[in-house]
C-alpha cells in the first residue's frame, strides 16, 4: 500500500502537431513525478465552491483530506464511504488529518 510514495508516471495529453506547415491535433506523452496514494475507503466531503472538489481517504491507517480545482456547479455533498480501492496520483504530498476512523485502517480482508 503506497501512501505518498514518489513515482514516475507517463501522462498523455492533446497538443498541436505540424506537418507541411499544417497544424493538426495529436496526442503526446511525457513522464512526470507524482505521489501515489492507495485509498480504501474514501469519500467525497461537503464543499460549497463550484470550482473545488473535496475528498477524504484512508491509507496506511491514517486519514487524508485533499481538494482540487474542477468544475462542480452544484458543489459536493457528504458521500458514503466507498470501499473500492482508489489509486490516486497527486502532484504534491497530501497531509494527514489524523487516524483513520476504522479500527482496521479501512482495509478489507
Amino acid at each position: 500500500m503506497a501512501c505518498g510514495e514518489r513515482v514516475e508516471v507517463t501522462e498523455t495529453y492533446w497538443s498541436v502537431c505540424w506537418k507541411w506547415f499544417v497544424p493538426y491535433p495529436c496526442k503526446k506523452s511525457r513522464t512526470v513525478t507524482r505521489y501515489q496514494y492507495d485509498f480504501t475507503p474514501w469519500r467525497t466531503r461537503f464543499s460549497w465552491s463550484p470550482f473545488r472538489r473535496k475528498y477524504q481517504g484512508c491509507c496506511g491507517g491514517l486519514l487524508y483530506e485533499w481538494s482540487y480545482w474542477t468544475w462542480s456547479p452544484f458543489g459536493t455533498g457528504n458521500g458514503p464511504w466507498v470501499y473500492t480501492p482508489w489509486k490516486y496520483y497527486s502532484k504534491g504530498t497530501i497531509g494527514s488529518i489524523g487516524n483513520c476512523p476504522f479500527n482496521d485502517g479501512g482495509d478489507i480482508l
